[in-house]
Parts: C-alpha cells; sequence; structure tokens
C-alpha cells in the first residue's frame, strides 16, 4: 500500500475515533465519568493506530527494499554476502516489529535499527511528544481511572493535532526517514 493511503488512513481514523470519544470541549470544565472514560478510551486506540500505522511503513519500507534487492539479483548482481545481509535484516526487522509494544522514541528507534537508521534526523520534539503521549496512554491503560489524572479534552484536541502533521509526514519527519517514506513505500 502507498505510504499517502496509509497516512490518509490514519487521518481518517483518528479523526473517526475523535468524533466519537471526545466530548466538545467545555469552557467550565466540567465532565461526566463517561466523558472521561471514553477519553481514555480514544487515547488508548489512537496509541494501537499509530503503533500499528509505524509498524506498517516500516513492513512496506522492507518490502520494497527486497524487491530492489530482487531485480539486482535477476541483473547477477547476488553474492553469498549480500543475501546472507539482506535475510539477517529481513529477520532481525520481521522480529523487531513483532516485538514493539508501544510508541515511545525507544520503540521507534528499535523499528528504525534493523534498516540502519539510528534516528538522528528525527525530529525530536516529535520523539519527546510520543515519549509523553506513550506515558500517559500506559497509565491509562494499566490503572485504575481514579489512579490516574483524568484525560484533558484540550489535551487529546492537540493530540489530534500532532495525528494529523505526522498523517502528512511534516514537520516531525524529515531527512532520511522522510526520504525513506517518499521513495521506498
Amino acid at each position: 500500500m502507498s505510504s499517502p493511503t496509509r497516512f490518509a488512513e490514519l487521518r481518517e481514523r483518528v479523526d473517526d475515533l475523535h468524533f466519537r470519544f471526545v466530548p466538545p470541549l467545555d469552557p467550565t470544565g466540567t465532565y461526566t465519568d463517561s466523558d472521561y472514560d471514553c477519553m481514555s478510551a480514544f487515547r488508548l486506540l489512537v496509541h494501537a493506530e499509530i503503533e500499528r500505522f509505524i509498524e506498517l511503513l516500516i513492513e512496506d519500507a522492507l518490502s520494497r527494499f527486497l524487491v530492489n534487492i530482487g531485480s539486482w539479483k535477476t541483473a547477477g548482481c547476488s553474492s553469498q554476502l549480500v543475501d546472507a545481509l539482506v535475510s539477517y535484516m529481513d529477520k532481525e526487522l520481521r522480529k523487531e516489529v513483532r516485538a514493539n509494544n508501544g510508541v515511545k522514541s525507544k520503540n521507534i528507534l528499535g523499528l528504525l535499527k534493523p534498516l540502519g537508521l539510528n534516528g538522528t534526523h528525527l525530529d525530536n520534539f516529535w520523539l519527546q511528544t510520543m515519549d509523553t503521549f506513550g506515558e500517559v496512554r500506559g497509565g491509562h491503560a494499566h490503572n485504575s481511572r481514579r489512579a490516574v489524572q483524568p484525560i484533558d479534552p484540550k489535551t487529546e484536541q492537540d493530540l489530534i493535532y500532532v495525528c494529523r502533521l505526522l498523517a502528512r509526514g511534516q514537520p516531525y519527519l524529515r531527512g532520511p526517514v522522510s526520504r525513506m517514506r517518499a521513495d521506498y513505500i
């Protein structure tokens, strides 16, 4: 699937979840228990969507890479070393995707490592935002509602904004990772 299609699907899904789960902003800040539960559900579901979105981008990049390597082989540019490296990279990346359990920077960087990318070209603000998002999501996923700070609808509105920027691929993705998305996915 093409990258623009994946980005559009993410944006559409997040918008749909927002419509269904995030109540309108109340100037007095008064929300019901049901509203807070819905906002927690929104946070958990968006986390799952972003996590899978990133995993699919990585898998797509790997698939495109393997197709390109296949064309090298048919052109007679194959060697045991290249074949072994490609096989290792394929195995390690698929293992990372299966083992991935989050959207924090350590998870994202773990997915990029088998592609030979260390994340230095990812925007630090975006990575910090993903860390905060993952921490808050973890609190809501693993604790009682009474044990965590209630989610503020304004915070969820801001999350939608960050997701939309992600869905456009800017400004949070730049450099080789952005080119990787454009060139290989």
